[in-house]
């Protein structure tokens, strides 16, 4: 008998009642495969405060292991000096022996599951609530509410016991009450701000002082809990406290200005596609306003202040302010003396885009870079938008000319782009158009989209660079005026190598030569896509 129970389970075994005597591993498997589906399908219920819940316990971890089961199965009965010989024999004679099912419950998963669970069985604390009428500035209250919270952890533990267990029943959520301020504090910070109203705030320490009418501060005015909501006093909401000082801060701010530099837009012309060299010229450049120190608002000391001062009671506050200096001072402007860089491109005149590099050239005329400063095209001249004038044009996407607001605008970019490129100033970024367009110099160019693709470059030198952009009835100009310490710059054109997968590629290398004999070669690849074949 015992040699044709090898490799099967012996008589008299049982996993919850279902009997394996005689069957083999793999009937095994089958056989206990409905015992596990039995026991992940029978939900525990959940219960809290009169709510019932139901949880499926494989939501909540639980997995039932039906391999290892089996191998308990085939190993039960063979313990012993006799390896089961005597259990084998009971079995024969209807003794009985209970495997348990394998179980286990992935804690991890448990936790995350109780801690979904928590929101629903629970309830949030309230610490009460302050209302005041818009319109004549009445101050109701909303009474506290104690809160009840899930206690995670032994709700995890008791959730754990009941997945393993047959039936397996009701668990009740264990619950901590969270106490809240009382009803009379809550009513006495009602008081307070209706005693805060009964006056302005004053702000002083900025020329004429600033009132913060009653109206304006019940705006603001809130119950601030504290300890958990176990106390409570007058305090003041984050968001409109923070929206009411950047208001106040609009009125009391005082930008610096930078020193302002007259320089003629459009004194050269250079326009070369292929190998051409530029050297820094003397021009006629004027400092027409001096630099002015401003004055801002430390917003964050101010919205503590309100706070501290509402709390208080008090009712006048001086601003605190910080001194604002100027990026560019009139020192600065008048190192300025040379036309560093410059570069034109043509169009066609009335075509829809000329308009559009006309708005962006005048957006971006008479931007000044302070030394050290990196230029972003896209943030100087911002989003290209009807509202903002600009209208629909061919732009390239995705390899296609489509229609696009703003579409054009690549050739402006280009020609900055052209401008600093001689001005010998460092280039963090720009993209080349996916295939040539011959008005442009090849491998010398640089589209534009905005937010995604920019120009940006680096004032590099000890100098303000002032940039000059005019359009005329079929070109535009960029002129970049500064000192660049005299660097010369020239372009080197390689031979167009043409690409089995494209068009051809083509490499550029710009030679920046400076005062004190160094030379950098700075070489840049672009590769072509074959043009779109015309409509």
């Amino acid at each position: 008998m015992r040699a044709t129970h090898a490799d099967r389970v012996l008589p008299g075994v049982h996993v919850a009642d279902v009997s394996l005597g005689g069957a083999s591993k793999g009937e095994v498997r089958r056989r206990l495969a409905a015992v596990a589906e039995e026991a992940a399908g029978e939900p525990v219920t959940l219960r809290s405060e009169g709510r019932r819940l139901t949880v499926a316990p494989a939501q909540a971890g639980y997995f039932a292991d039906v391999e290892e089961t089996a191998s308990r199965a085939l190993r039960s009965g063979r313990e012993g000096p006799l390896r089961g010989l005597w259990s084998t024999v009971a079995g024969l004679f209807g003794a009985r022996r209970e495997v348990a099912l394998a179980q286990t419950v992935d804690r991890r998963q448990l936790g995350s599951f109780v801690a979904s669970l928590a929101d629903r069985l629970g309830r949030p604390a309230f610490a009460g609530e302050l209302v005041i009428a818009p319109q004549d500035l009445a101050i109701t209250t909303k009474p506290p509410r104690s809160g009840r919270e899930v206690d995670r952890r032994a709700l995890a533990a008791r959730l754990a016991e009941a997945l393993q267990r047959r039936p397996r029943g009701t668990v009740q959520a264990p619950l901590r009450t969270t106490r809240v301020a009382s009803r009379s504090a809550v009513e006495a910070v009602g008081r307070a701000a209706r005693s805060y109203l009964g006056a302005p705030l004053r702000l002083t320490g900025a020329g004429e002082p600033l009132d913060v009418s009653p109206a304006q501060l019940a705006r603001v005015l809130a119950l601030e809990a504290r300890d958990g909501g176990r106390s409570v006093r007058l305090g003041a909401g984050d968001g409109r406290l923070a929206a009411l000082v950047a208001r106040l801060a609009a009125r009391r701010d005082r930008p610096a200005r930078n020193a302002r530099i007259r320089a003629p837009a459009r004194p050269v012309t250079l326009d070369a596609k292929g190998d051409v060299s530029f050297r820094p010229r003397s021009a006629d450049v004027e400092v027409v306003s001096e630099a002015l120190t401003g004055r801002m608002v430390r917003q964050a000391a101010l919205a503590s202040a309100i706070e501290s001062a509402i709390r208080a009671d008090r009712h006048a506050i001086e601003l605190p302010l910080q001194r604002s200096e100027p990026a560019v001072s009139a020192q600065d402007a008048r190192s300025v003396r040379s036309l560093i860089g410059t570069f034109t491109t043509y169009y066609v005149p009335g075509q829809p885009r000329v308009t559009n590099i006309r708005l962006i050239a005048r957006k971006v005329d008479a931007t000044i870079v302070a030394p050290g400063t990196r230029f972003s095209l896209n943030a100087a001249a911002g989003e290209r938008t009807t509202a903002g004038g600009y209208v629909k044009a061919p732009f390239i996407a995705d390899g296609k000319l489509e229609e696009s607001i703003g579409g054009g605008v690549s050739q402006f970019s280009t020609t900055l782009y052209n401008a600093a490129y001689f001005a010998g100033l460092q280039i963090d970024g720009h993209r080349p158009h996916s295939f040539f367009i011959d008005r442009y110099p090849a491998g010398r160019e640089s589209t534009l989209n905005f937010p995604d693709i920019d120009l940006t470059w680096t004032n590099d030198t000890r100098a303000p660079v002032l940039i000059r952009a005019t359009t005329g009835d079929g070109s535009v100009t960029v002129s970049l005026y500064g000192d660049n310490s005299g660097r010369r710059v020239s372009a080197q054109t390689g031979e167009r190598e043409p690409l089995s997968a494209g068009d051809f590629a083509i490499t550029v290398t710009r030679v920046v030569r400076h005062r004190d004999g160094r030379v950098v070669r700075q070489p840049f690849t672009t590769r072509y896509d074959k043009p779109p074949p015309p409509e």
